[in-house]
């Protein structure tokens, strides 16, 4: 497809998925915006905006906003430098954009009273990251004459269930994220660095077809696999070192995300003794996940398995959403995860990333993870390799 873009160029559209996909999830997400009772909804959490129209820039802590009203055509507000991404990317005919010395929320404003929405009911997420306390105040004195309501979950709603094309994306990112495993541990020996590792992982995923992830990759050694979301900071390995590692793949911004236990010989007996915990969890609770069960329940198979091999299984989530991502996160756990509380039940086609850990602060975290979905009868295990104690 292609559209007479900025100063009469013509650009070659870089969709990551069919009109008609697009054209499905809006119509989902139009319909939560019927069951809430807006005329509008103000989009600026950068997943959401990617999900609907396509358009992404890692430039995205530039203020921007996806229009979309309860009928009629959707509209992009971005800086005027992104308006090349939004030609480029997205499937959307109508945008606007400002300049850096003018003010983003009242080009917004105008932008809303010229589609006819200024004293309507509208819909804002007020979850979103990048939507400062200042832009909504700003956001609320401009719209004084509309109703300005929470609209936040509502793309998510609909971004939890994926489609098999959003799942085939996952499945390739998968194969990424298994291949930088591979590498990483390939690279592990007495006096290798963290650095070495990492450098290694983002090499081998990149080279093989991985975009920019959403979390960089997790590699420590050590005590310092015990201080939580350690990456590499230069240590060097040594004899009996607990390594772990946790990459990613991400492909068209789906991401497959894995996590192996390594260690350097000798390997102690109380580590082979958390990762013998540490997999049997995991294995526990993939066996219990089934659609229609609550993510409490599933929760519960991993934290009994974890606190009767003598460790603490109590004090965190194991396990998110995954799917669409930017940086800083590459899952989705704000929309669902397995933890304490959590009532929602699994559905097919829903996706995750399962990570479980025994941890021992001041001496090793040991855990392992897979990137799975759900199916009609339990669950697919989307990332496939080996899962035990690699010894190096």
């Amino acid at each position: 497809m292609k559209i007479s873009g900025i100063d009469n160029a013509v650009i070659e559209k870089d969709l990551a998925f069919p009109v008609s996909e697009f054209e499905r999830r809006l119509k989902a997400v139009r319909q939560e915006i019927a069951n809430r009772g807006l005329d509008l909804l103000i989009v600026s959490i950068p997943e959401n905006i990617y999900y609907l129209s396509g358009y992404h820039t890692l430039g995205y802590p530039a203020i921007q906003f996806l229009l979309v009203p309860s009928n009629g055509d959707l509209h992009i507000v971005t800086r005027a430098i992104e308006q090349t991404n939004v030609k480029a990317y997205s499937w959307l005919t109508s945008s606007s954009s400002y300049m850096d010395h003018e003010s983003p929320i009242e080009v917004l404003v105008a932008t809303i009273g010229n589609m006819g929405y200024a004293n309507s009911i509208i819909g804002i997420e007020k979850t979103g990251w990048f939507l400062t306390i200042a832009h909504y105040e700003k956001i609320r004195e401009g719209l004084q004459s509309a109703r300005v309501q929470d609209g936040s979950m509502i793309v998510e709603s609909a971004r939890v269930v994926k489609s098999d094309l959003e799942i085939e994306y996952i499945r390739q990112a998968a194969r990424i994220v298994e291949a930088g495993m591979e590498a990483g541990i390939n690279q592990i020996h007495v006096g290798a660095s963290e650095n070495d590792i990492a450098a290694e992982i983002q090499r081998v995923v990149t080279s093989i077809g991985s975009e920019y992830p959403g979390y960089p990759p997790f590699v420590a050694s050590g005590v310092r696999t015990s201080y939580a979301h350690a990456t590499w900071a230069g240590r060097k390995i040594q004899e009996g070192d607990p390594i772990l590692l946790e990459p990613s793949g991400t492909v068209r911004r789906y991401s497959a995300a894995l996590m192996r236990t390594i260690v350097v010989k000798p390997a102690s007996r109380e580590l082979q003794r958390m990762e013998d915990v540490s997999r049997k969890a995991l294995e526990n609770m993939l066996e219990a996940i089934r659609p229609g069960r609550p993510l409490e329940e599933v929760w519960k198979v991993w934290s009994n398995t974890v606190t009767d091999g003598g460790y603490e299984g109590r004090f965190k989530r194991t396990g998110y959403s995954i799917g669409v991502c930017f940086p800083p996160d590459w899952g989705e756990g704000h929309i669902l995860s397995f933890k304490r509380g959590e009532t929602r039940e699994l559905l097919p086609n829903m996706t995750f990333h399962i990570p479980s850990l025994v941890k021992v602060f001041g001496f090793a975290d040991v855990g392992i993870s897979e990137t799975i979905r759900v199916t009609e009868a339990g669950c697919e295990i989307l990332t496939k390799f080996k899962r035990e104690l690699h010894i190096r």
